[in-house]
């Protein structure tokens, strides 16, 4: 059985998991693939023809493979520039 670090114990190498980013979306079934919001609706020009098409479609902002994965999975430890915590957006 595998065991997941805390977030504390996570941030200590300078990873984070998908599952505590604001900008995280879940996806249909728990623990399942989710999207980043931030590239989820992006679109891209493509030169050769002048159209605008979907870019990225919900993966994270970084895919860089030595900065962890290429899919917004809940509880995957990955380097995200763009992360921001969950429970700091929680407003009184």
């Amino acid at each position: 059985m595998q065991q997941f670090p805390t977030k504390e114990e996570l941030r200590k190498t300078g990873k984070v998991y998908c599952e505590g980013c604001q900008h995280f979306e879940p996806g249909s079934t728990p623990g399942g693939l989710g999207f980043c919001a931030l590239t989820k609706n992006r679109q891209a020009r493509v030169e050769e023809t002048g159209k605008m098409v979907p870019d990225r479609q919900g993966l994270p902002p970084d895919t860089t493979p030595e900065l962890g994965c290429a899919a917004c999975f809940p509880m995957a430890p990955r380097v995200c520039g763009k992360y921001r915590d969950r429970s700091a957006s929680v407003t009184l």
